[in-house]
């Protein structure tokens, strides 16, 4: 389901184990299901570059947050020396969002429409960006492109202009989270400069010390566009207008605080409707906190410590990386788990719609081109 406001924290969670095959029948054996295919790419869009001076817009089209939160959000975008514009409606309350749909629909439309401003950054996740998918001016949003960011529940909003547009849209870092050297190295290098990109994710050290070691399950090559994100909103796309077509493309895929048999029946669902199959490879970011229900965490995670647990039940579920194994390595497409993007600090920005190359048996994710221009 789509994540709450209060995991905006960076809890880690280990889960290493056994692999299982219960689901290598659904990811070999499902069909496309045309009522559930995405329309057909469109022509993609890169947007112009931002540079140190540019005015940006911040927006929250998502949850609701605390006024403090915008003051520390306006701090972060700041540092990148951008002048900062405040949403209408970023203060707006409207129960667990940010606003109305209409109040938040009409801040995404204003700031695509407004020649002083050169890009767009998202306040933070949460809920609530799929409501309002259908109020936006998508013909507006392709005569004028821009750069937007944002991750988490964001995912549904870039996901629908990407898909509606074909404007490239970045995933990653902005706003409320947290924008550490990893982090500002990646937004300078995919929206600031307009060489190609390079590789990008790859986790610290320090991330492997947390209990997200680099792993490939399937090892090869594959190149072709990016498309993904959370893995809930992904799913949550499926069968609507902005689905998202992965024939031929790199699917990139996190989440957090979801239980293992939750991830289970997301990718199963992207499974029985074709998409695992249609993908060429798939990026896999960490998947934090989704511990089995049964789990008593480990207050102090070791990479040694199977799935971060004190005390499991194992005979009652399965760990997040076995179910992400039975559905993926089954495909025999290159896989490598654990790229650093997502629910972490060292979240690096990957650009829908940009080509990458997959190099799942040297573990790398190498962006082919630039994202702006």
């Amino acid at each position: 389901m789509p994540k709450s406001p209060s995991r905006r924290q960076f809890p880690r969670r280990q889960f290493l184990g056994g692999v299982g095959v219960a689901a290598g029948a659904i990811a070999l054996n499902a069909t496309q299901n045309p009522a559930l295919s995405a329309p057909d790419s469109l022509p993609v869009l890169k947007p112009p570059s931002l540079q140190p001076g540019d005015t940006i817009a911040l927006i929250a089209p998502a949850a609701y947050s605390e006024p403090k939160e915008i003051i520390t959000a306006r701090q972060n975008m700041e540092r990148y020396g951008f002048r900062v514009v405040l949403g209408k409606n970023l203060a707006a309350q409207y129960g667990y969002l940010a606003g109305t749909d209409d109040q938040r629909a009409s801040d995404v439309n204003e700031m695509f429409a407004r020649s002083d401003i050169k890009g767009i950054a998202t306040f933070m996740g949460g809920f609530g960006c799929n409501r309002i998918l259908p109020l936006l001016d998508y013909e507006l949003i392709k005569n004028n492109p821009k750069v937007i960011i944002g991750h988490s529940d964001i995912t549904a909003l870039l996901l629908g202009i990407h898909n509606k547009t074909g404007l490239i849209t970045f995933h990653g870092s902005s706003g409320l989270t947290g924008i550490g050297d990893y982090a500002i190295s990646h937004f300078q290098r995919a929206i600031m400069a307009t060489k190609p990109i390079g590789e990008v994710a790859k986790p610290l050290e320090s991330l492997a010390k947390r209990g997200h070691p680099l792993t490939t399950f399937v090892p090869g090559v594959a190149t072709g566009q990016l498309v993904g994100g959370n893995l809930s909103l992904v799913t949550s796309l499926i069968g609507t207008e902005f689905d998202t077509d992965t024939t031929g493309k790199i699917l990139f895929l996190e989440d957090i605080g979801e239980i293992p048999w939750r991830v289970d029946r997301m990718l199963t669902q992207l499974a029985i409707t074709g998409k695992l199959q249609a993908a060429a490879g798939f990026a896999i970011g960490p998947f934090i906190s989704c511990f089995p229900e049964t789990c008593t965490p480990n207050p102090n995670p070791s990479p040694a410590s199977p799935c971060d647990c004190i005390k499991a039940d194992s005979y009652r579920s399965f760990t997040v990386e076995q179910v992400l194994r039975q559905h993926l390595e089954p495909l025999g497409k290159p896989t490598v788990y654990n790229f650093s993007f997502g629910h972490v600090e060292e979240n690096a920005v990957i650009p829908l719609g940009a080509v990458a190359t997959l190099d799942a048996t040297n573990q790398k994710l190498i962006i082919n081109e630039s994202a702006v221009v």
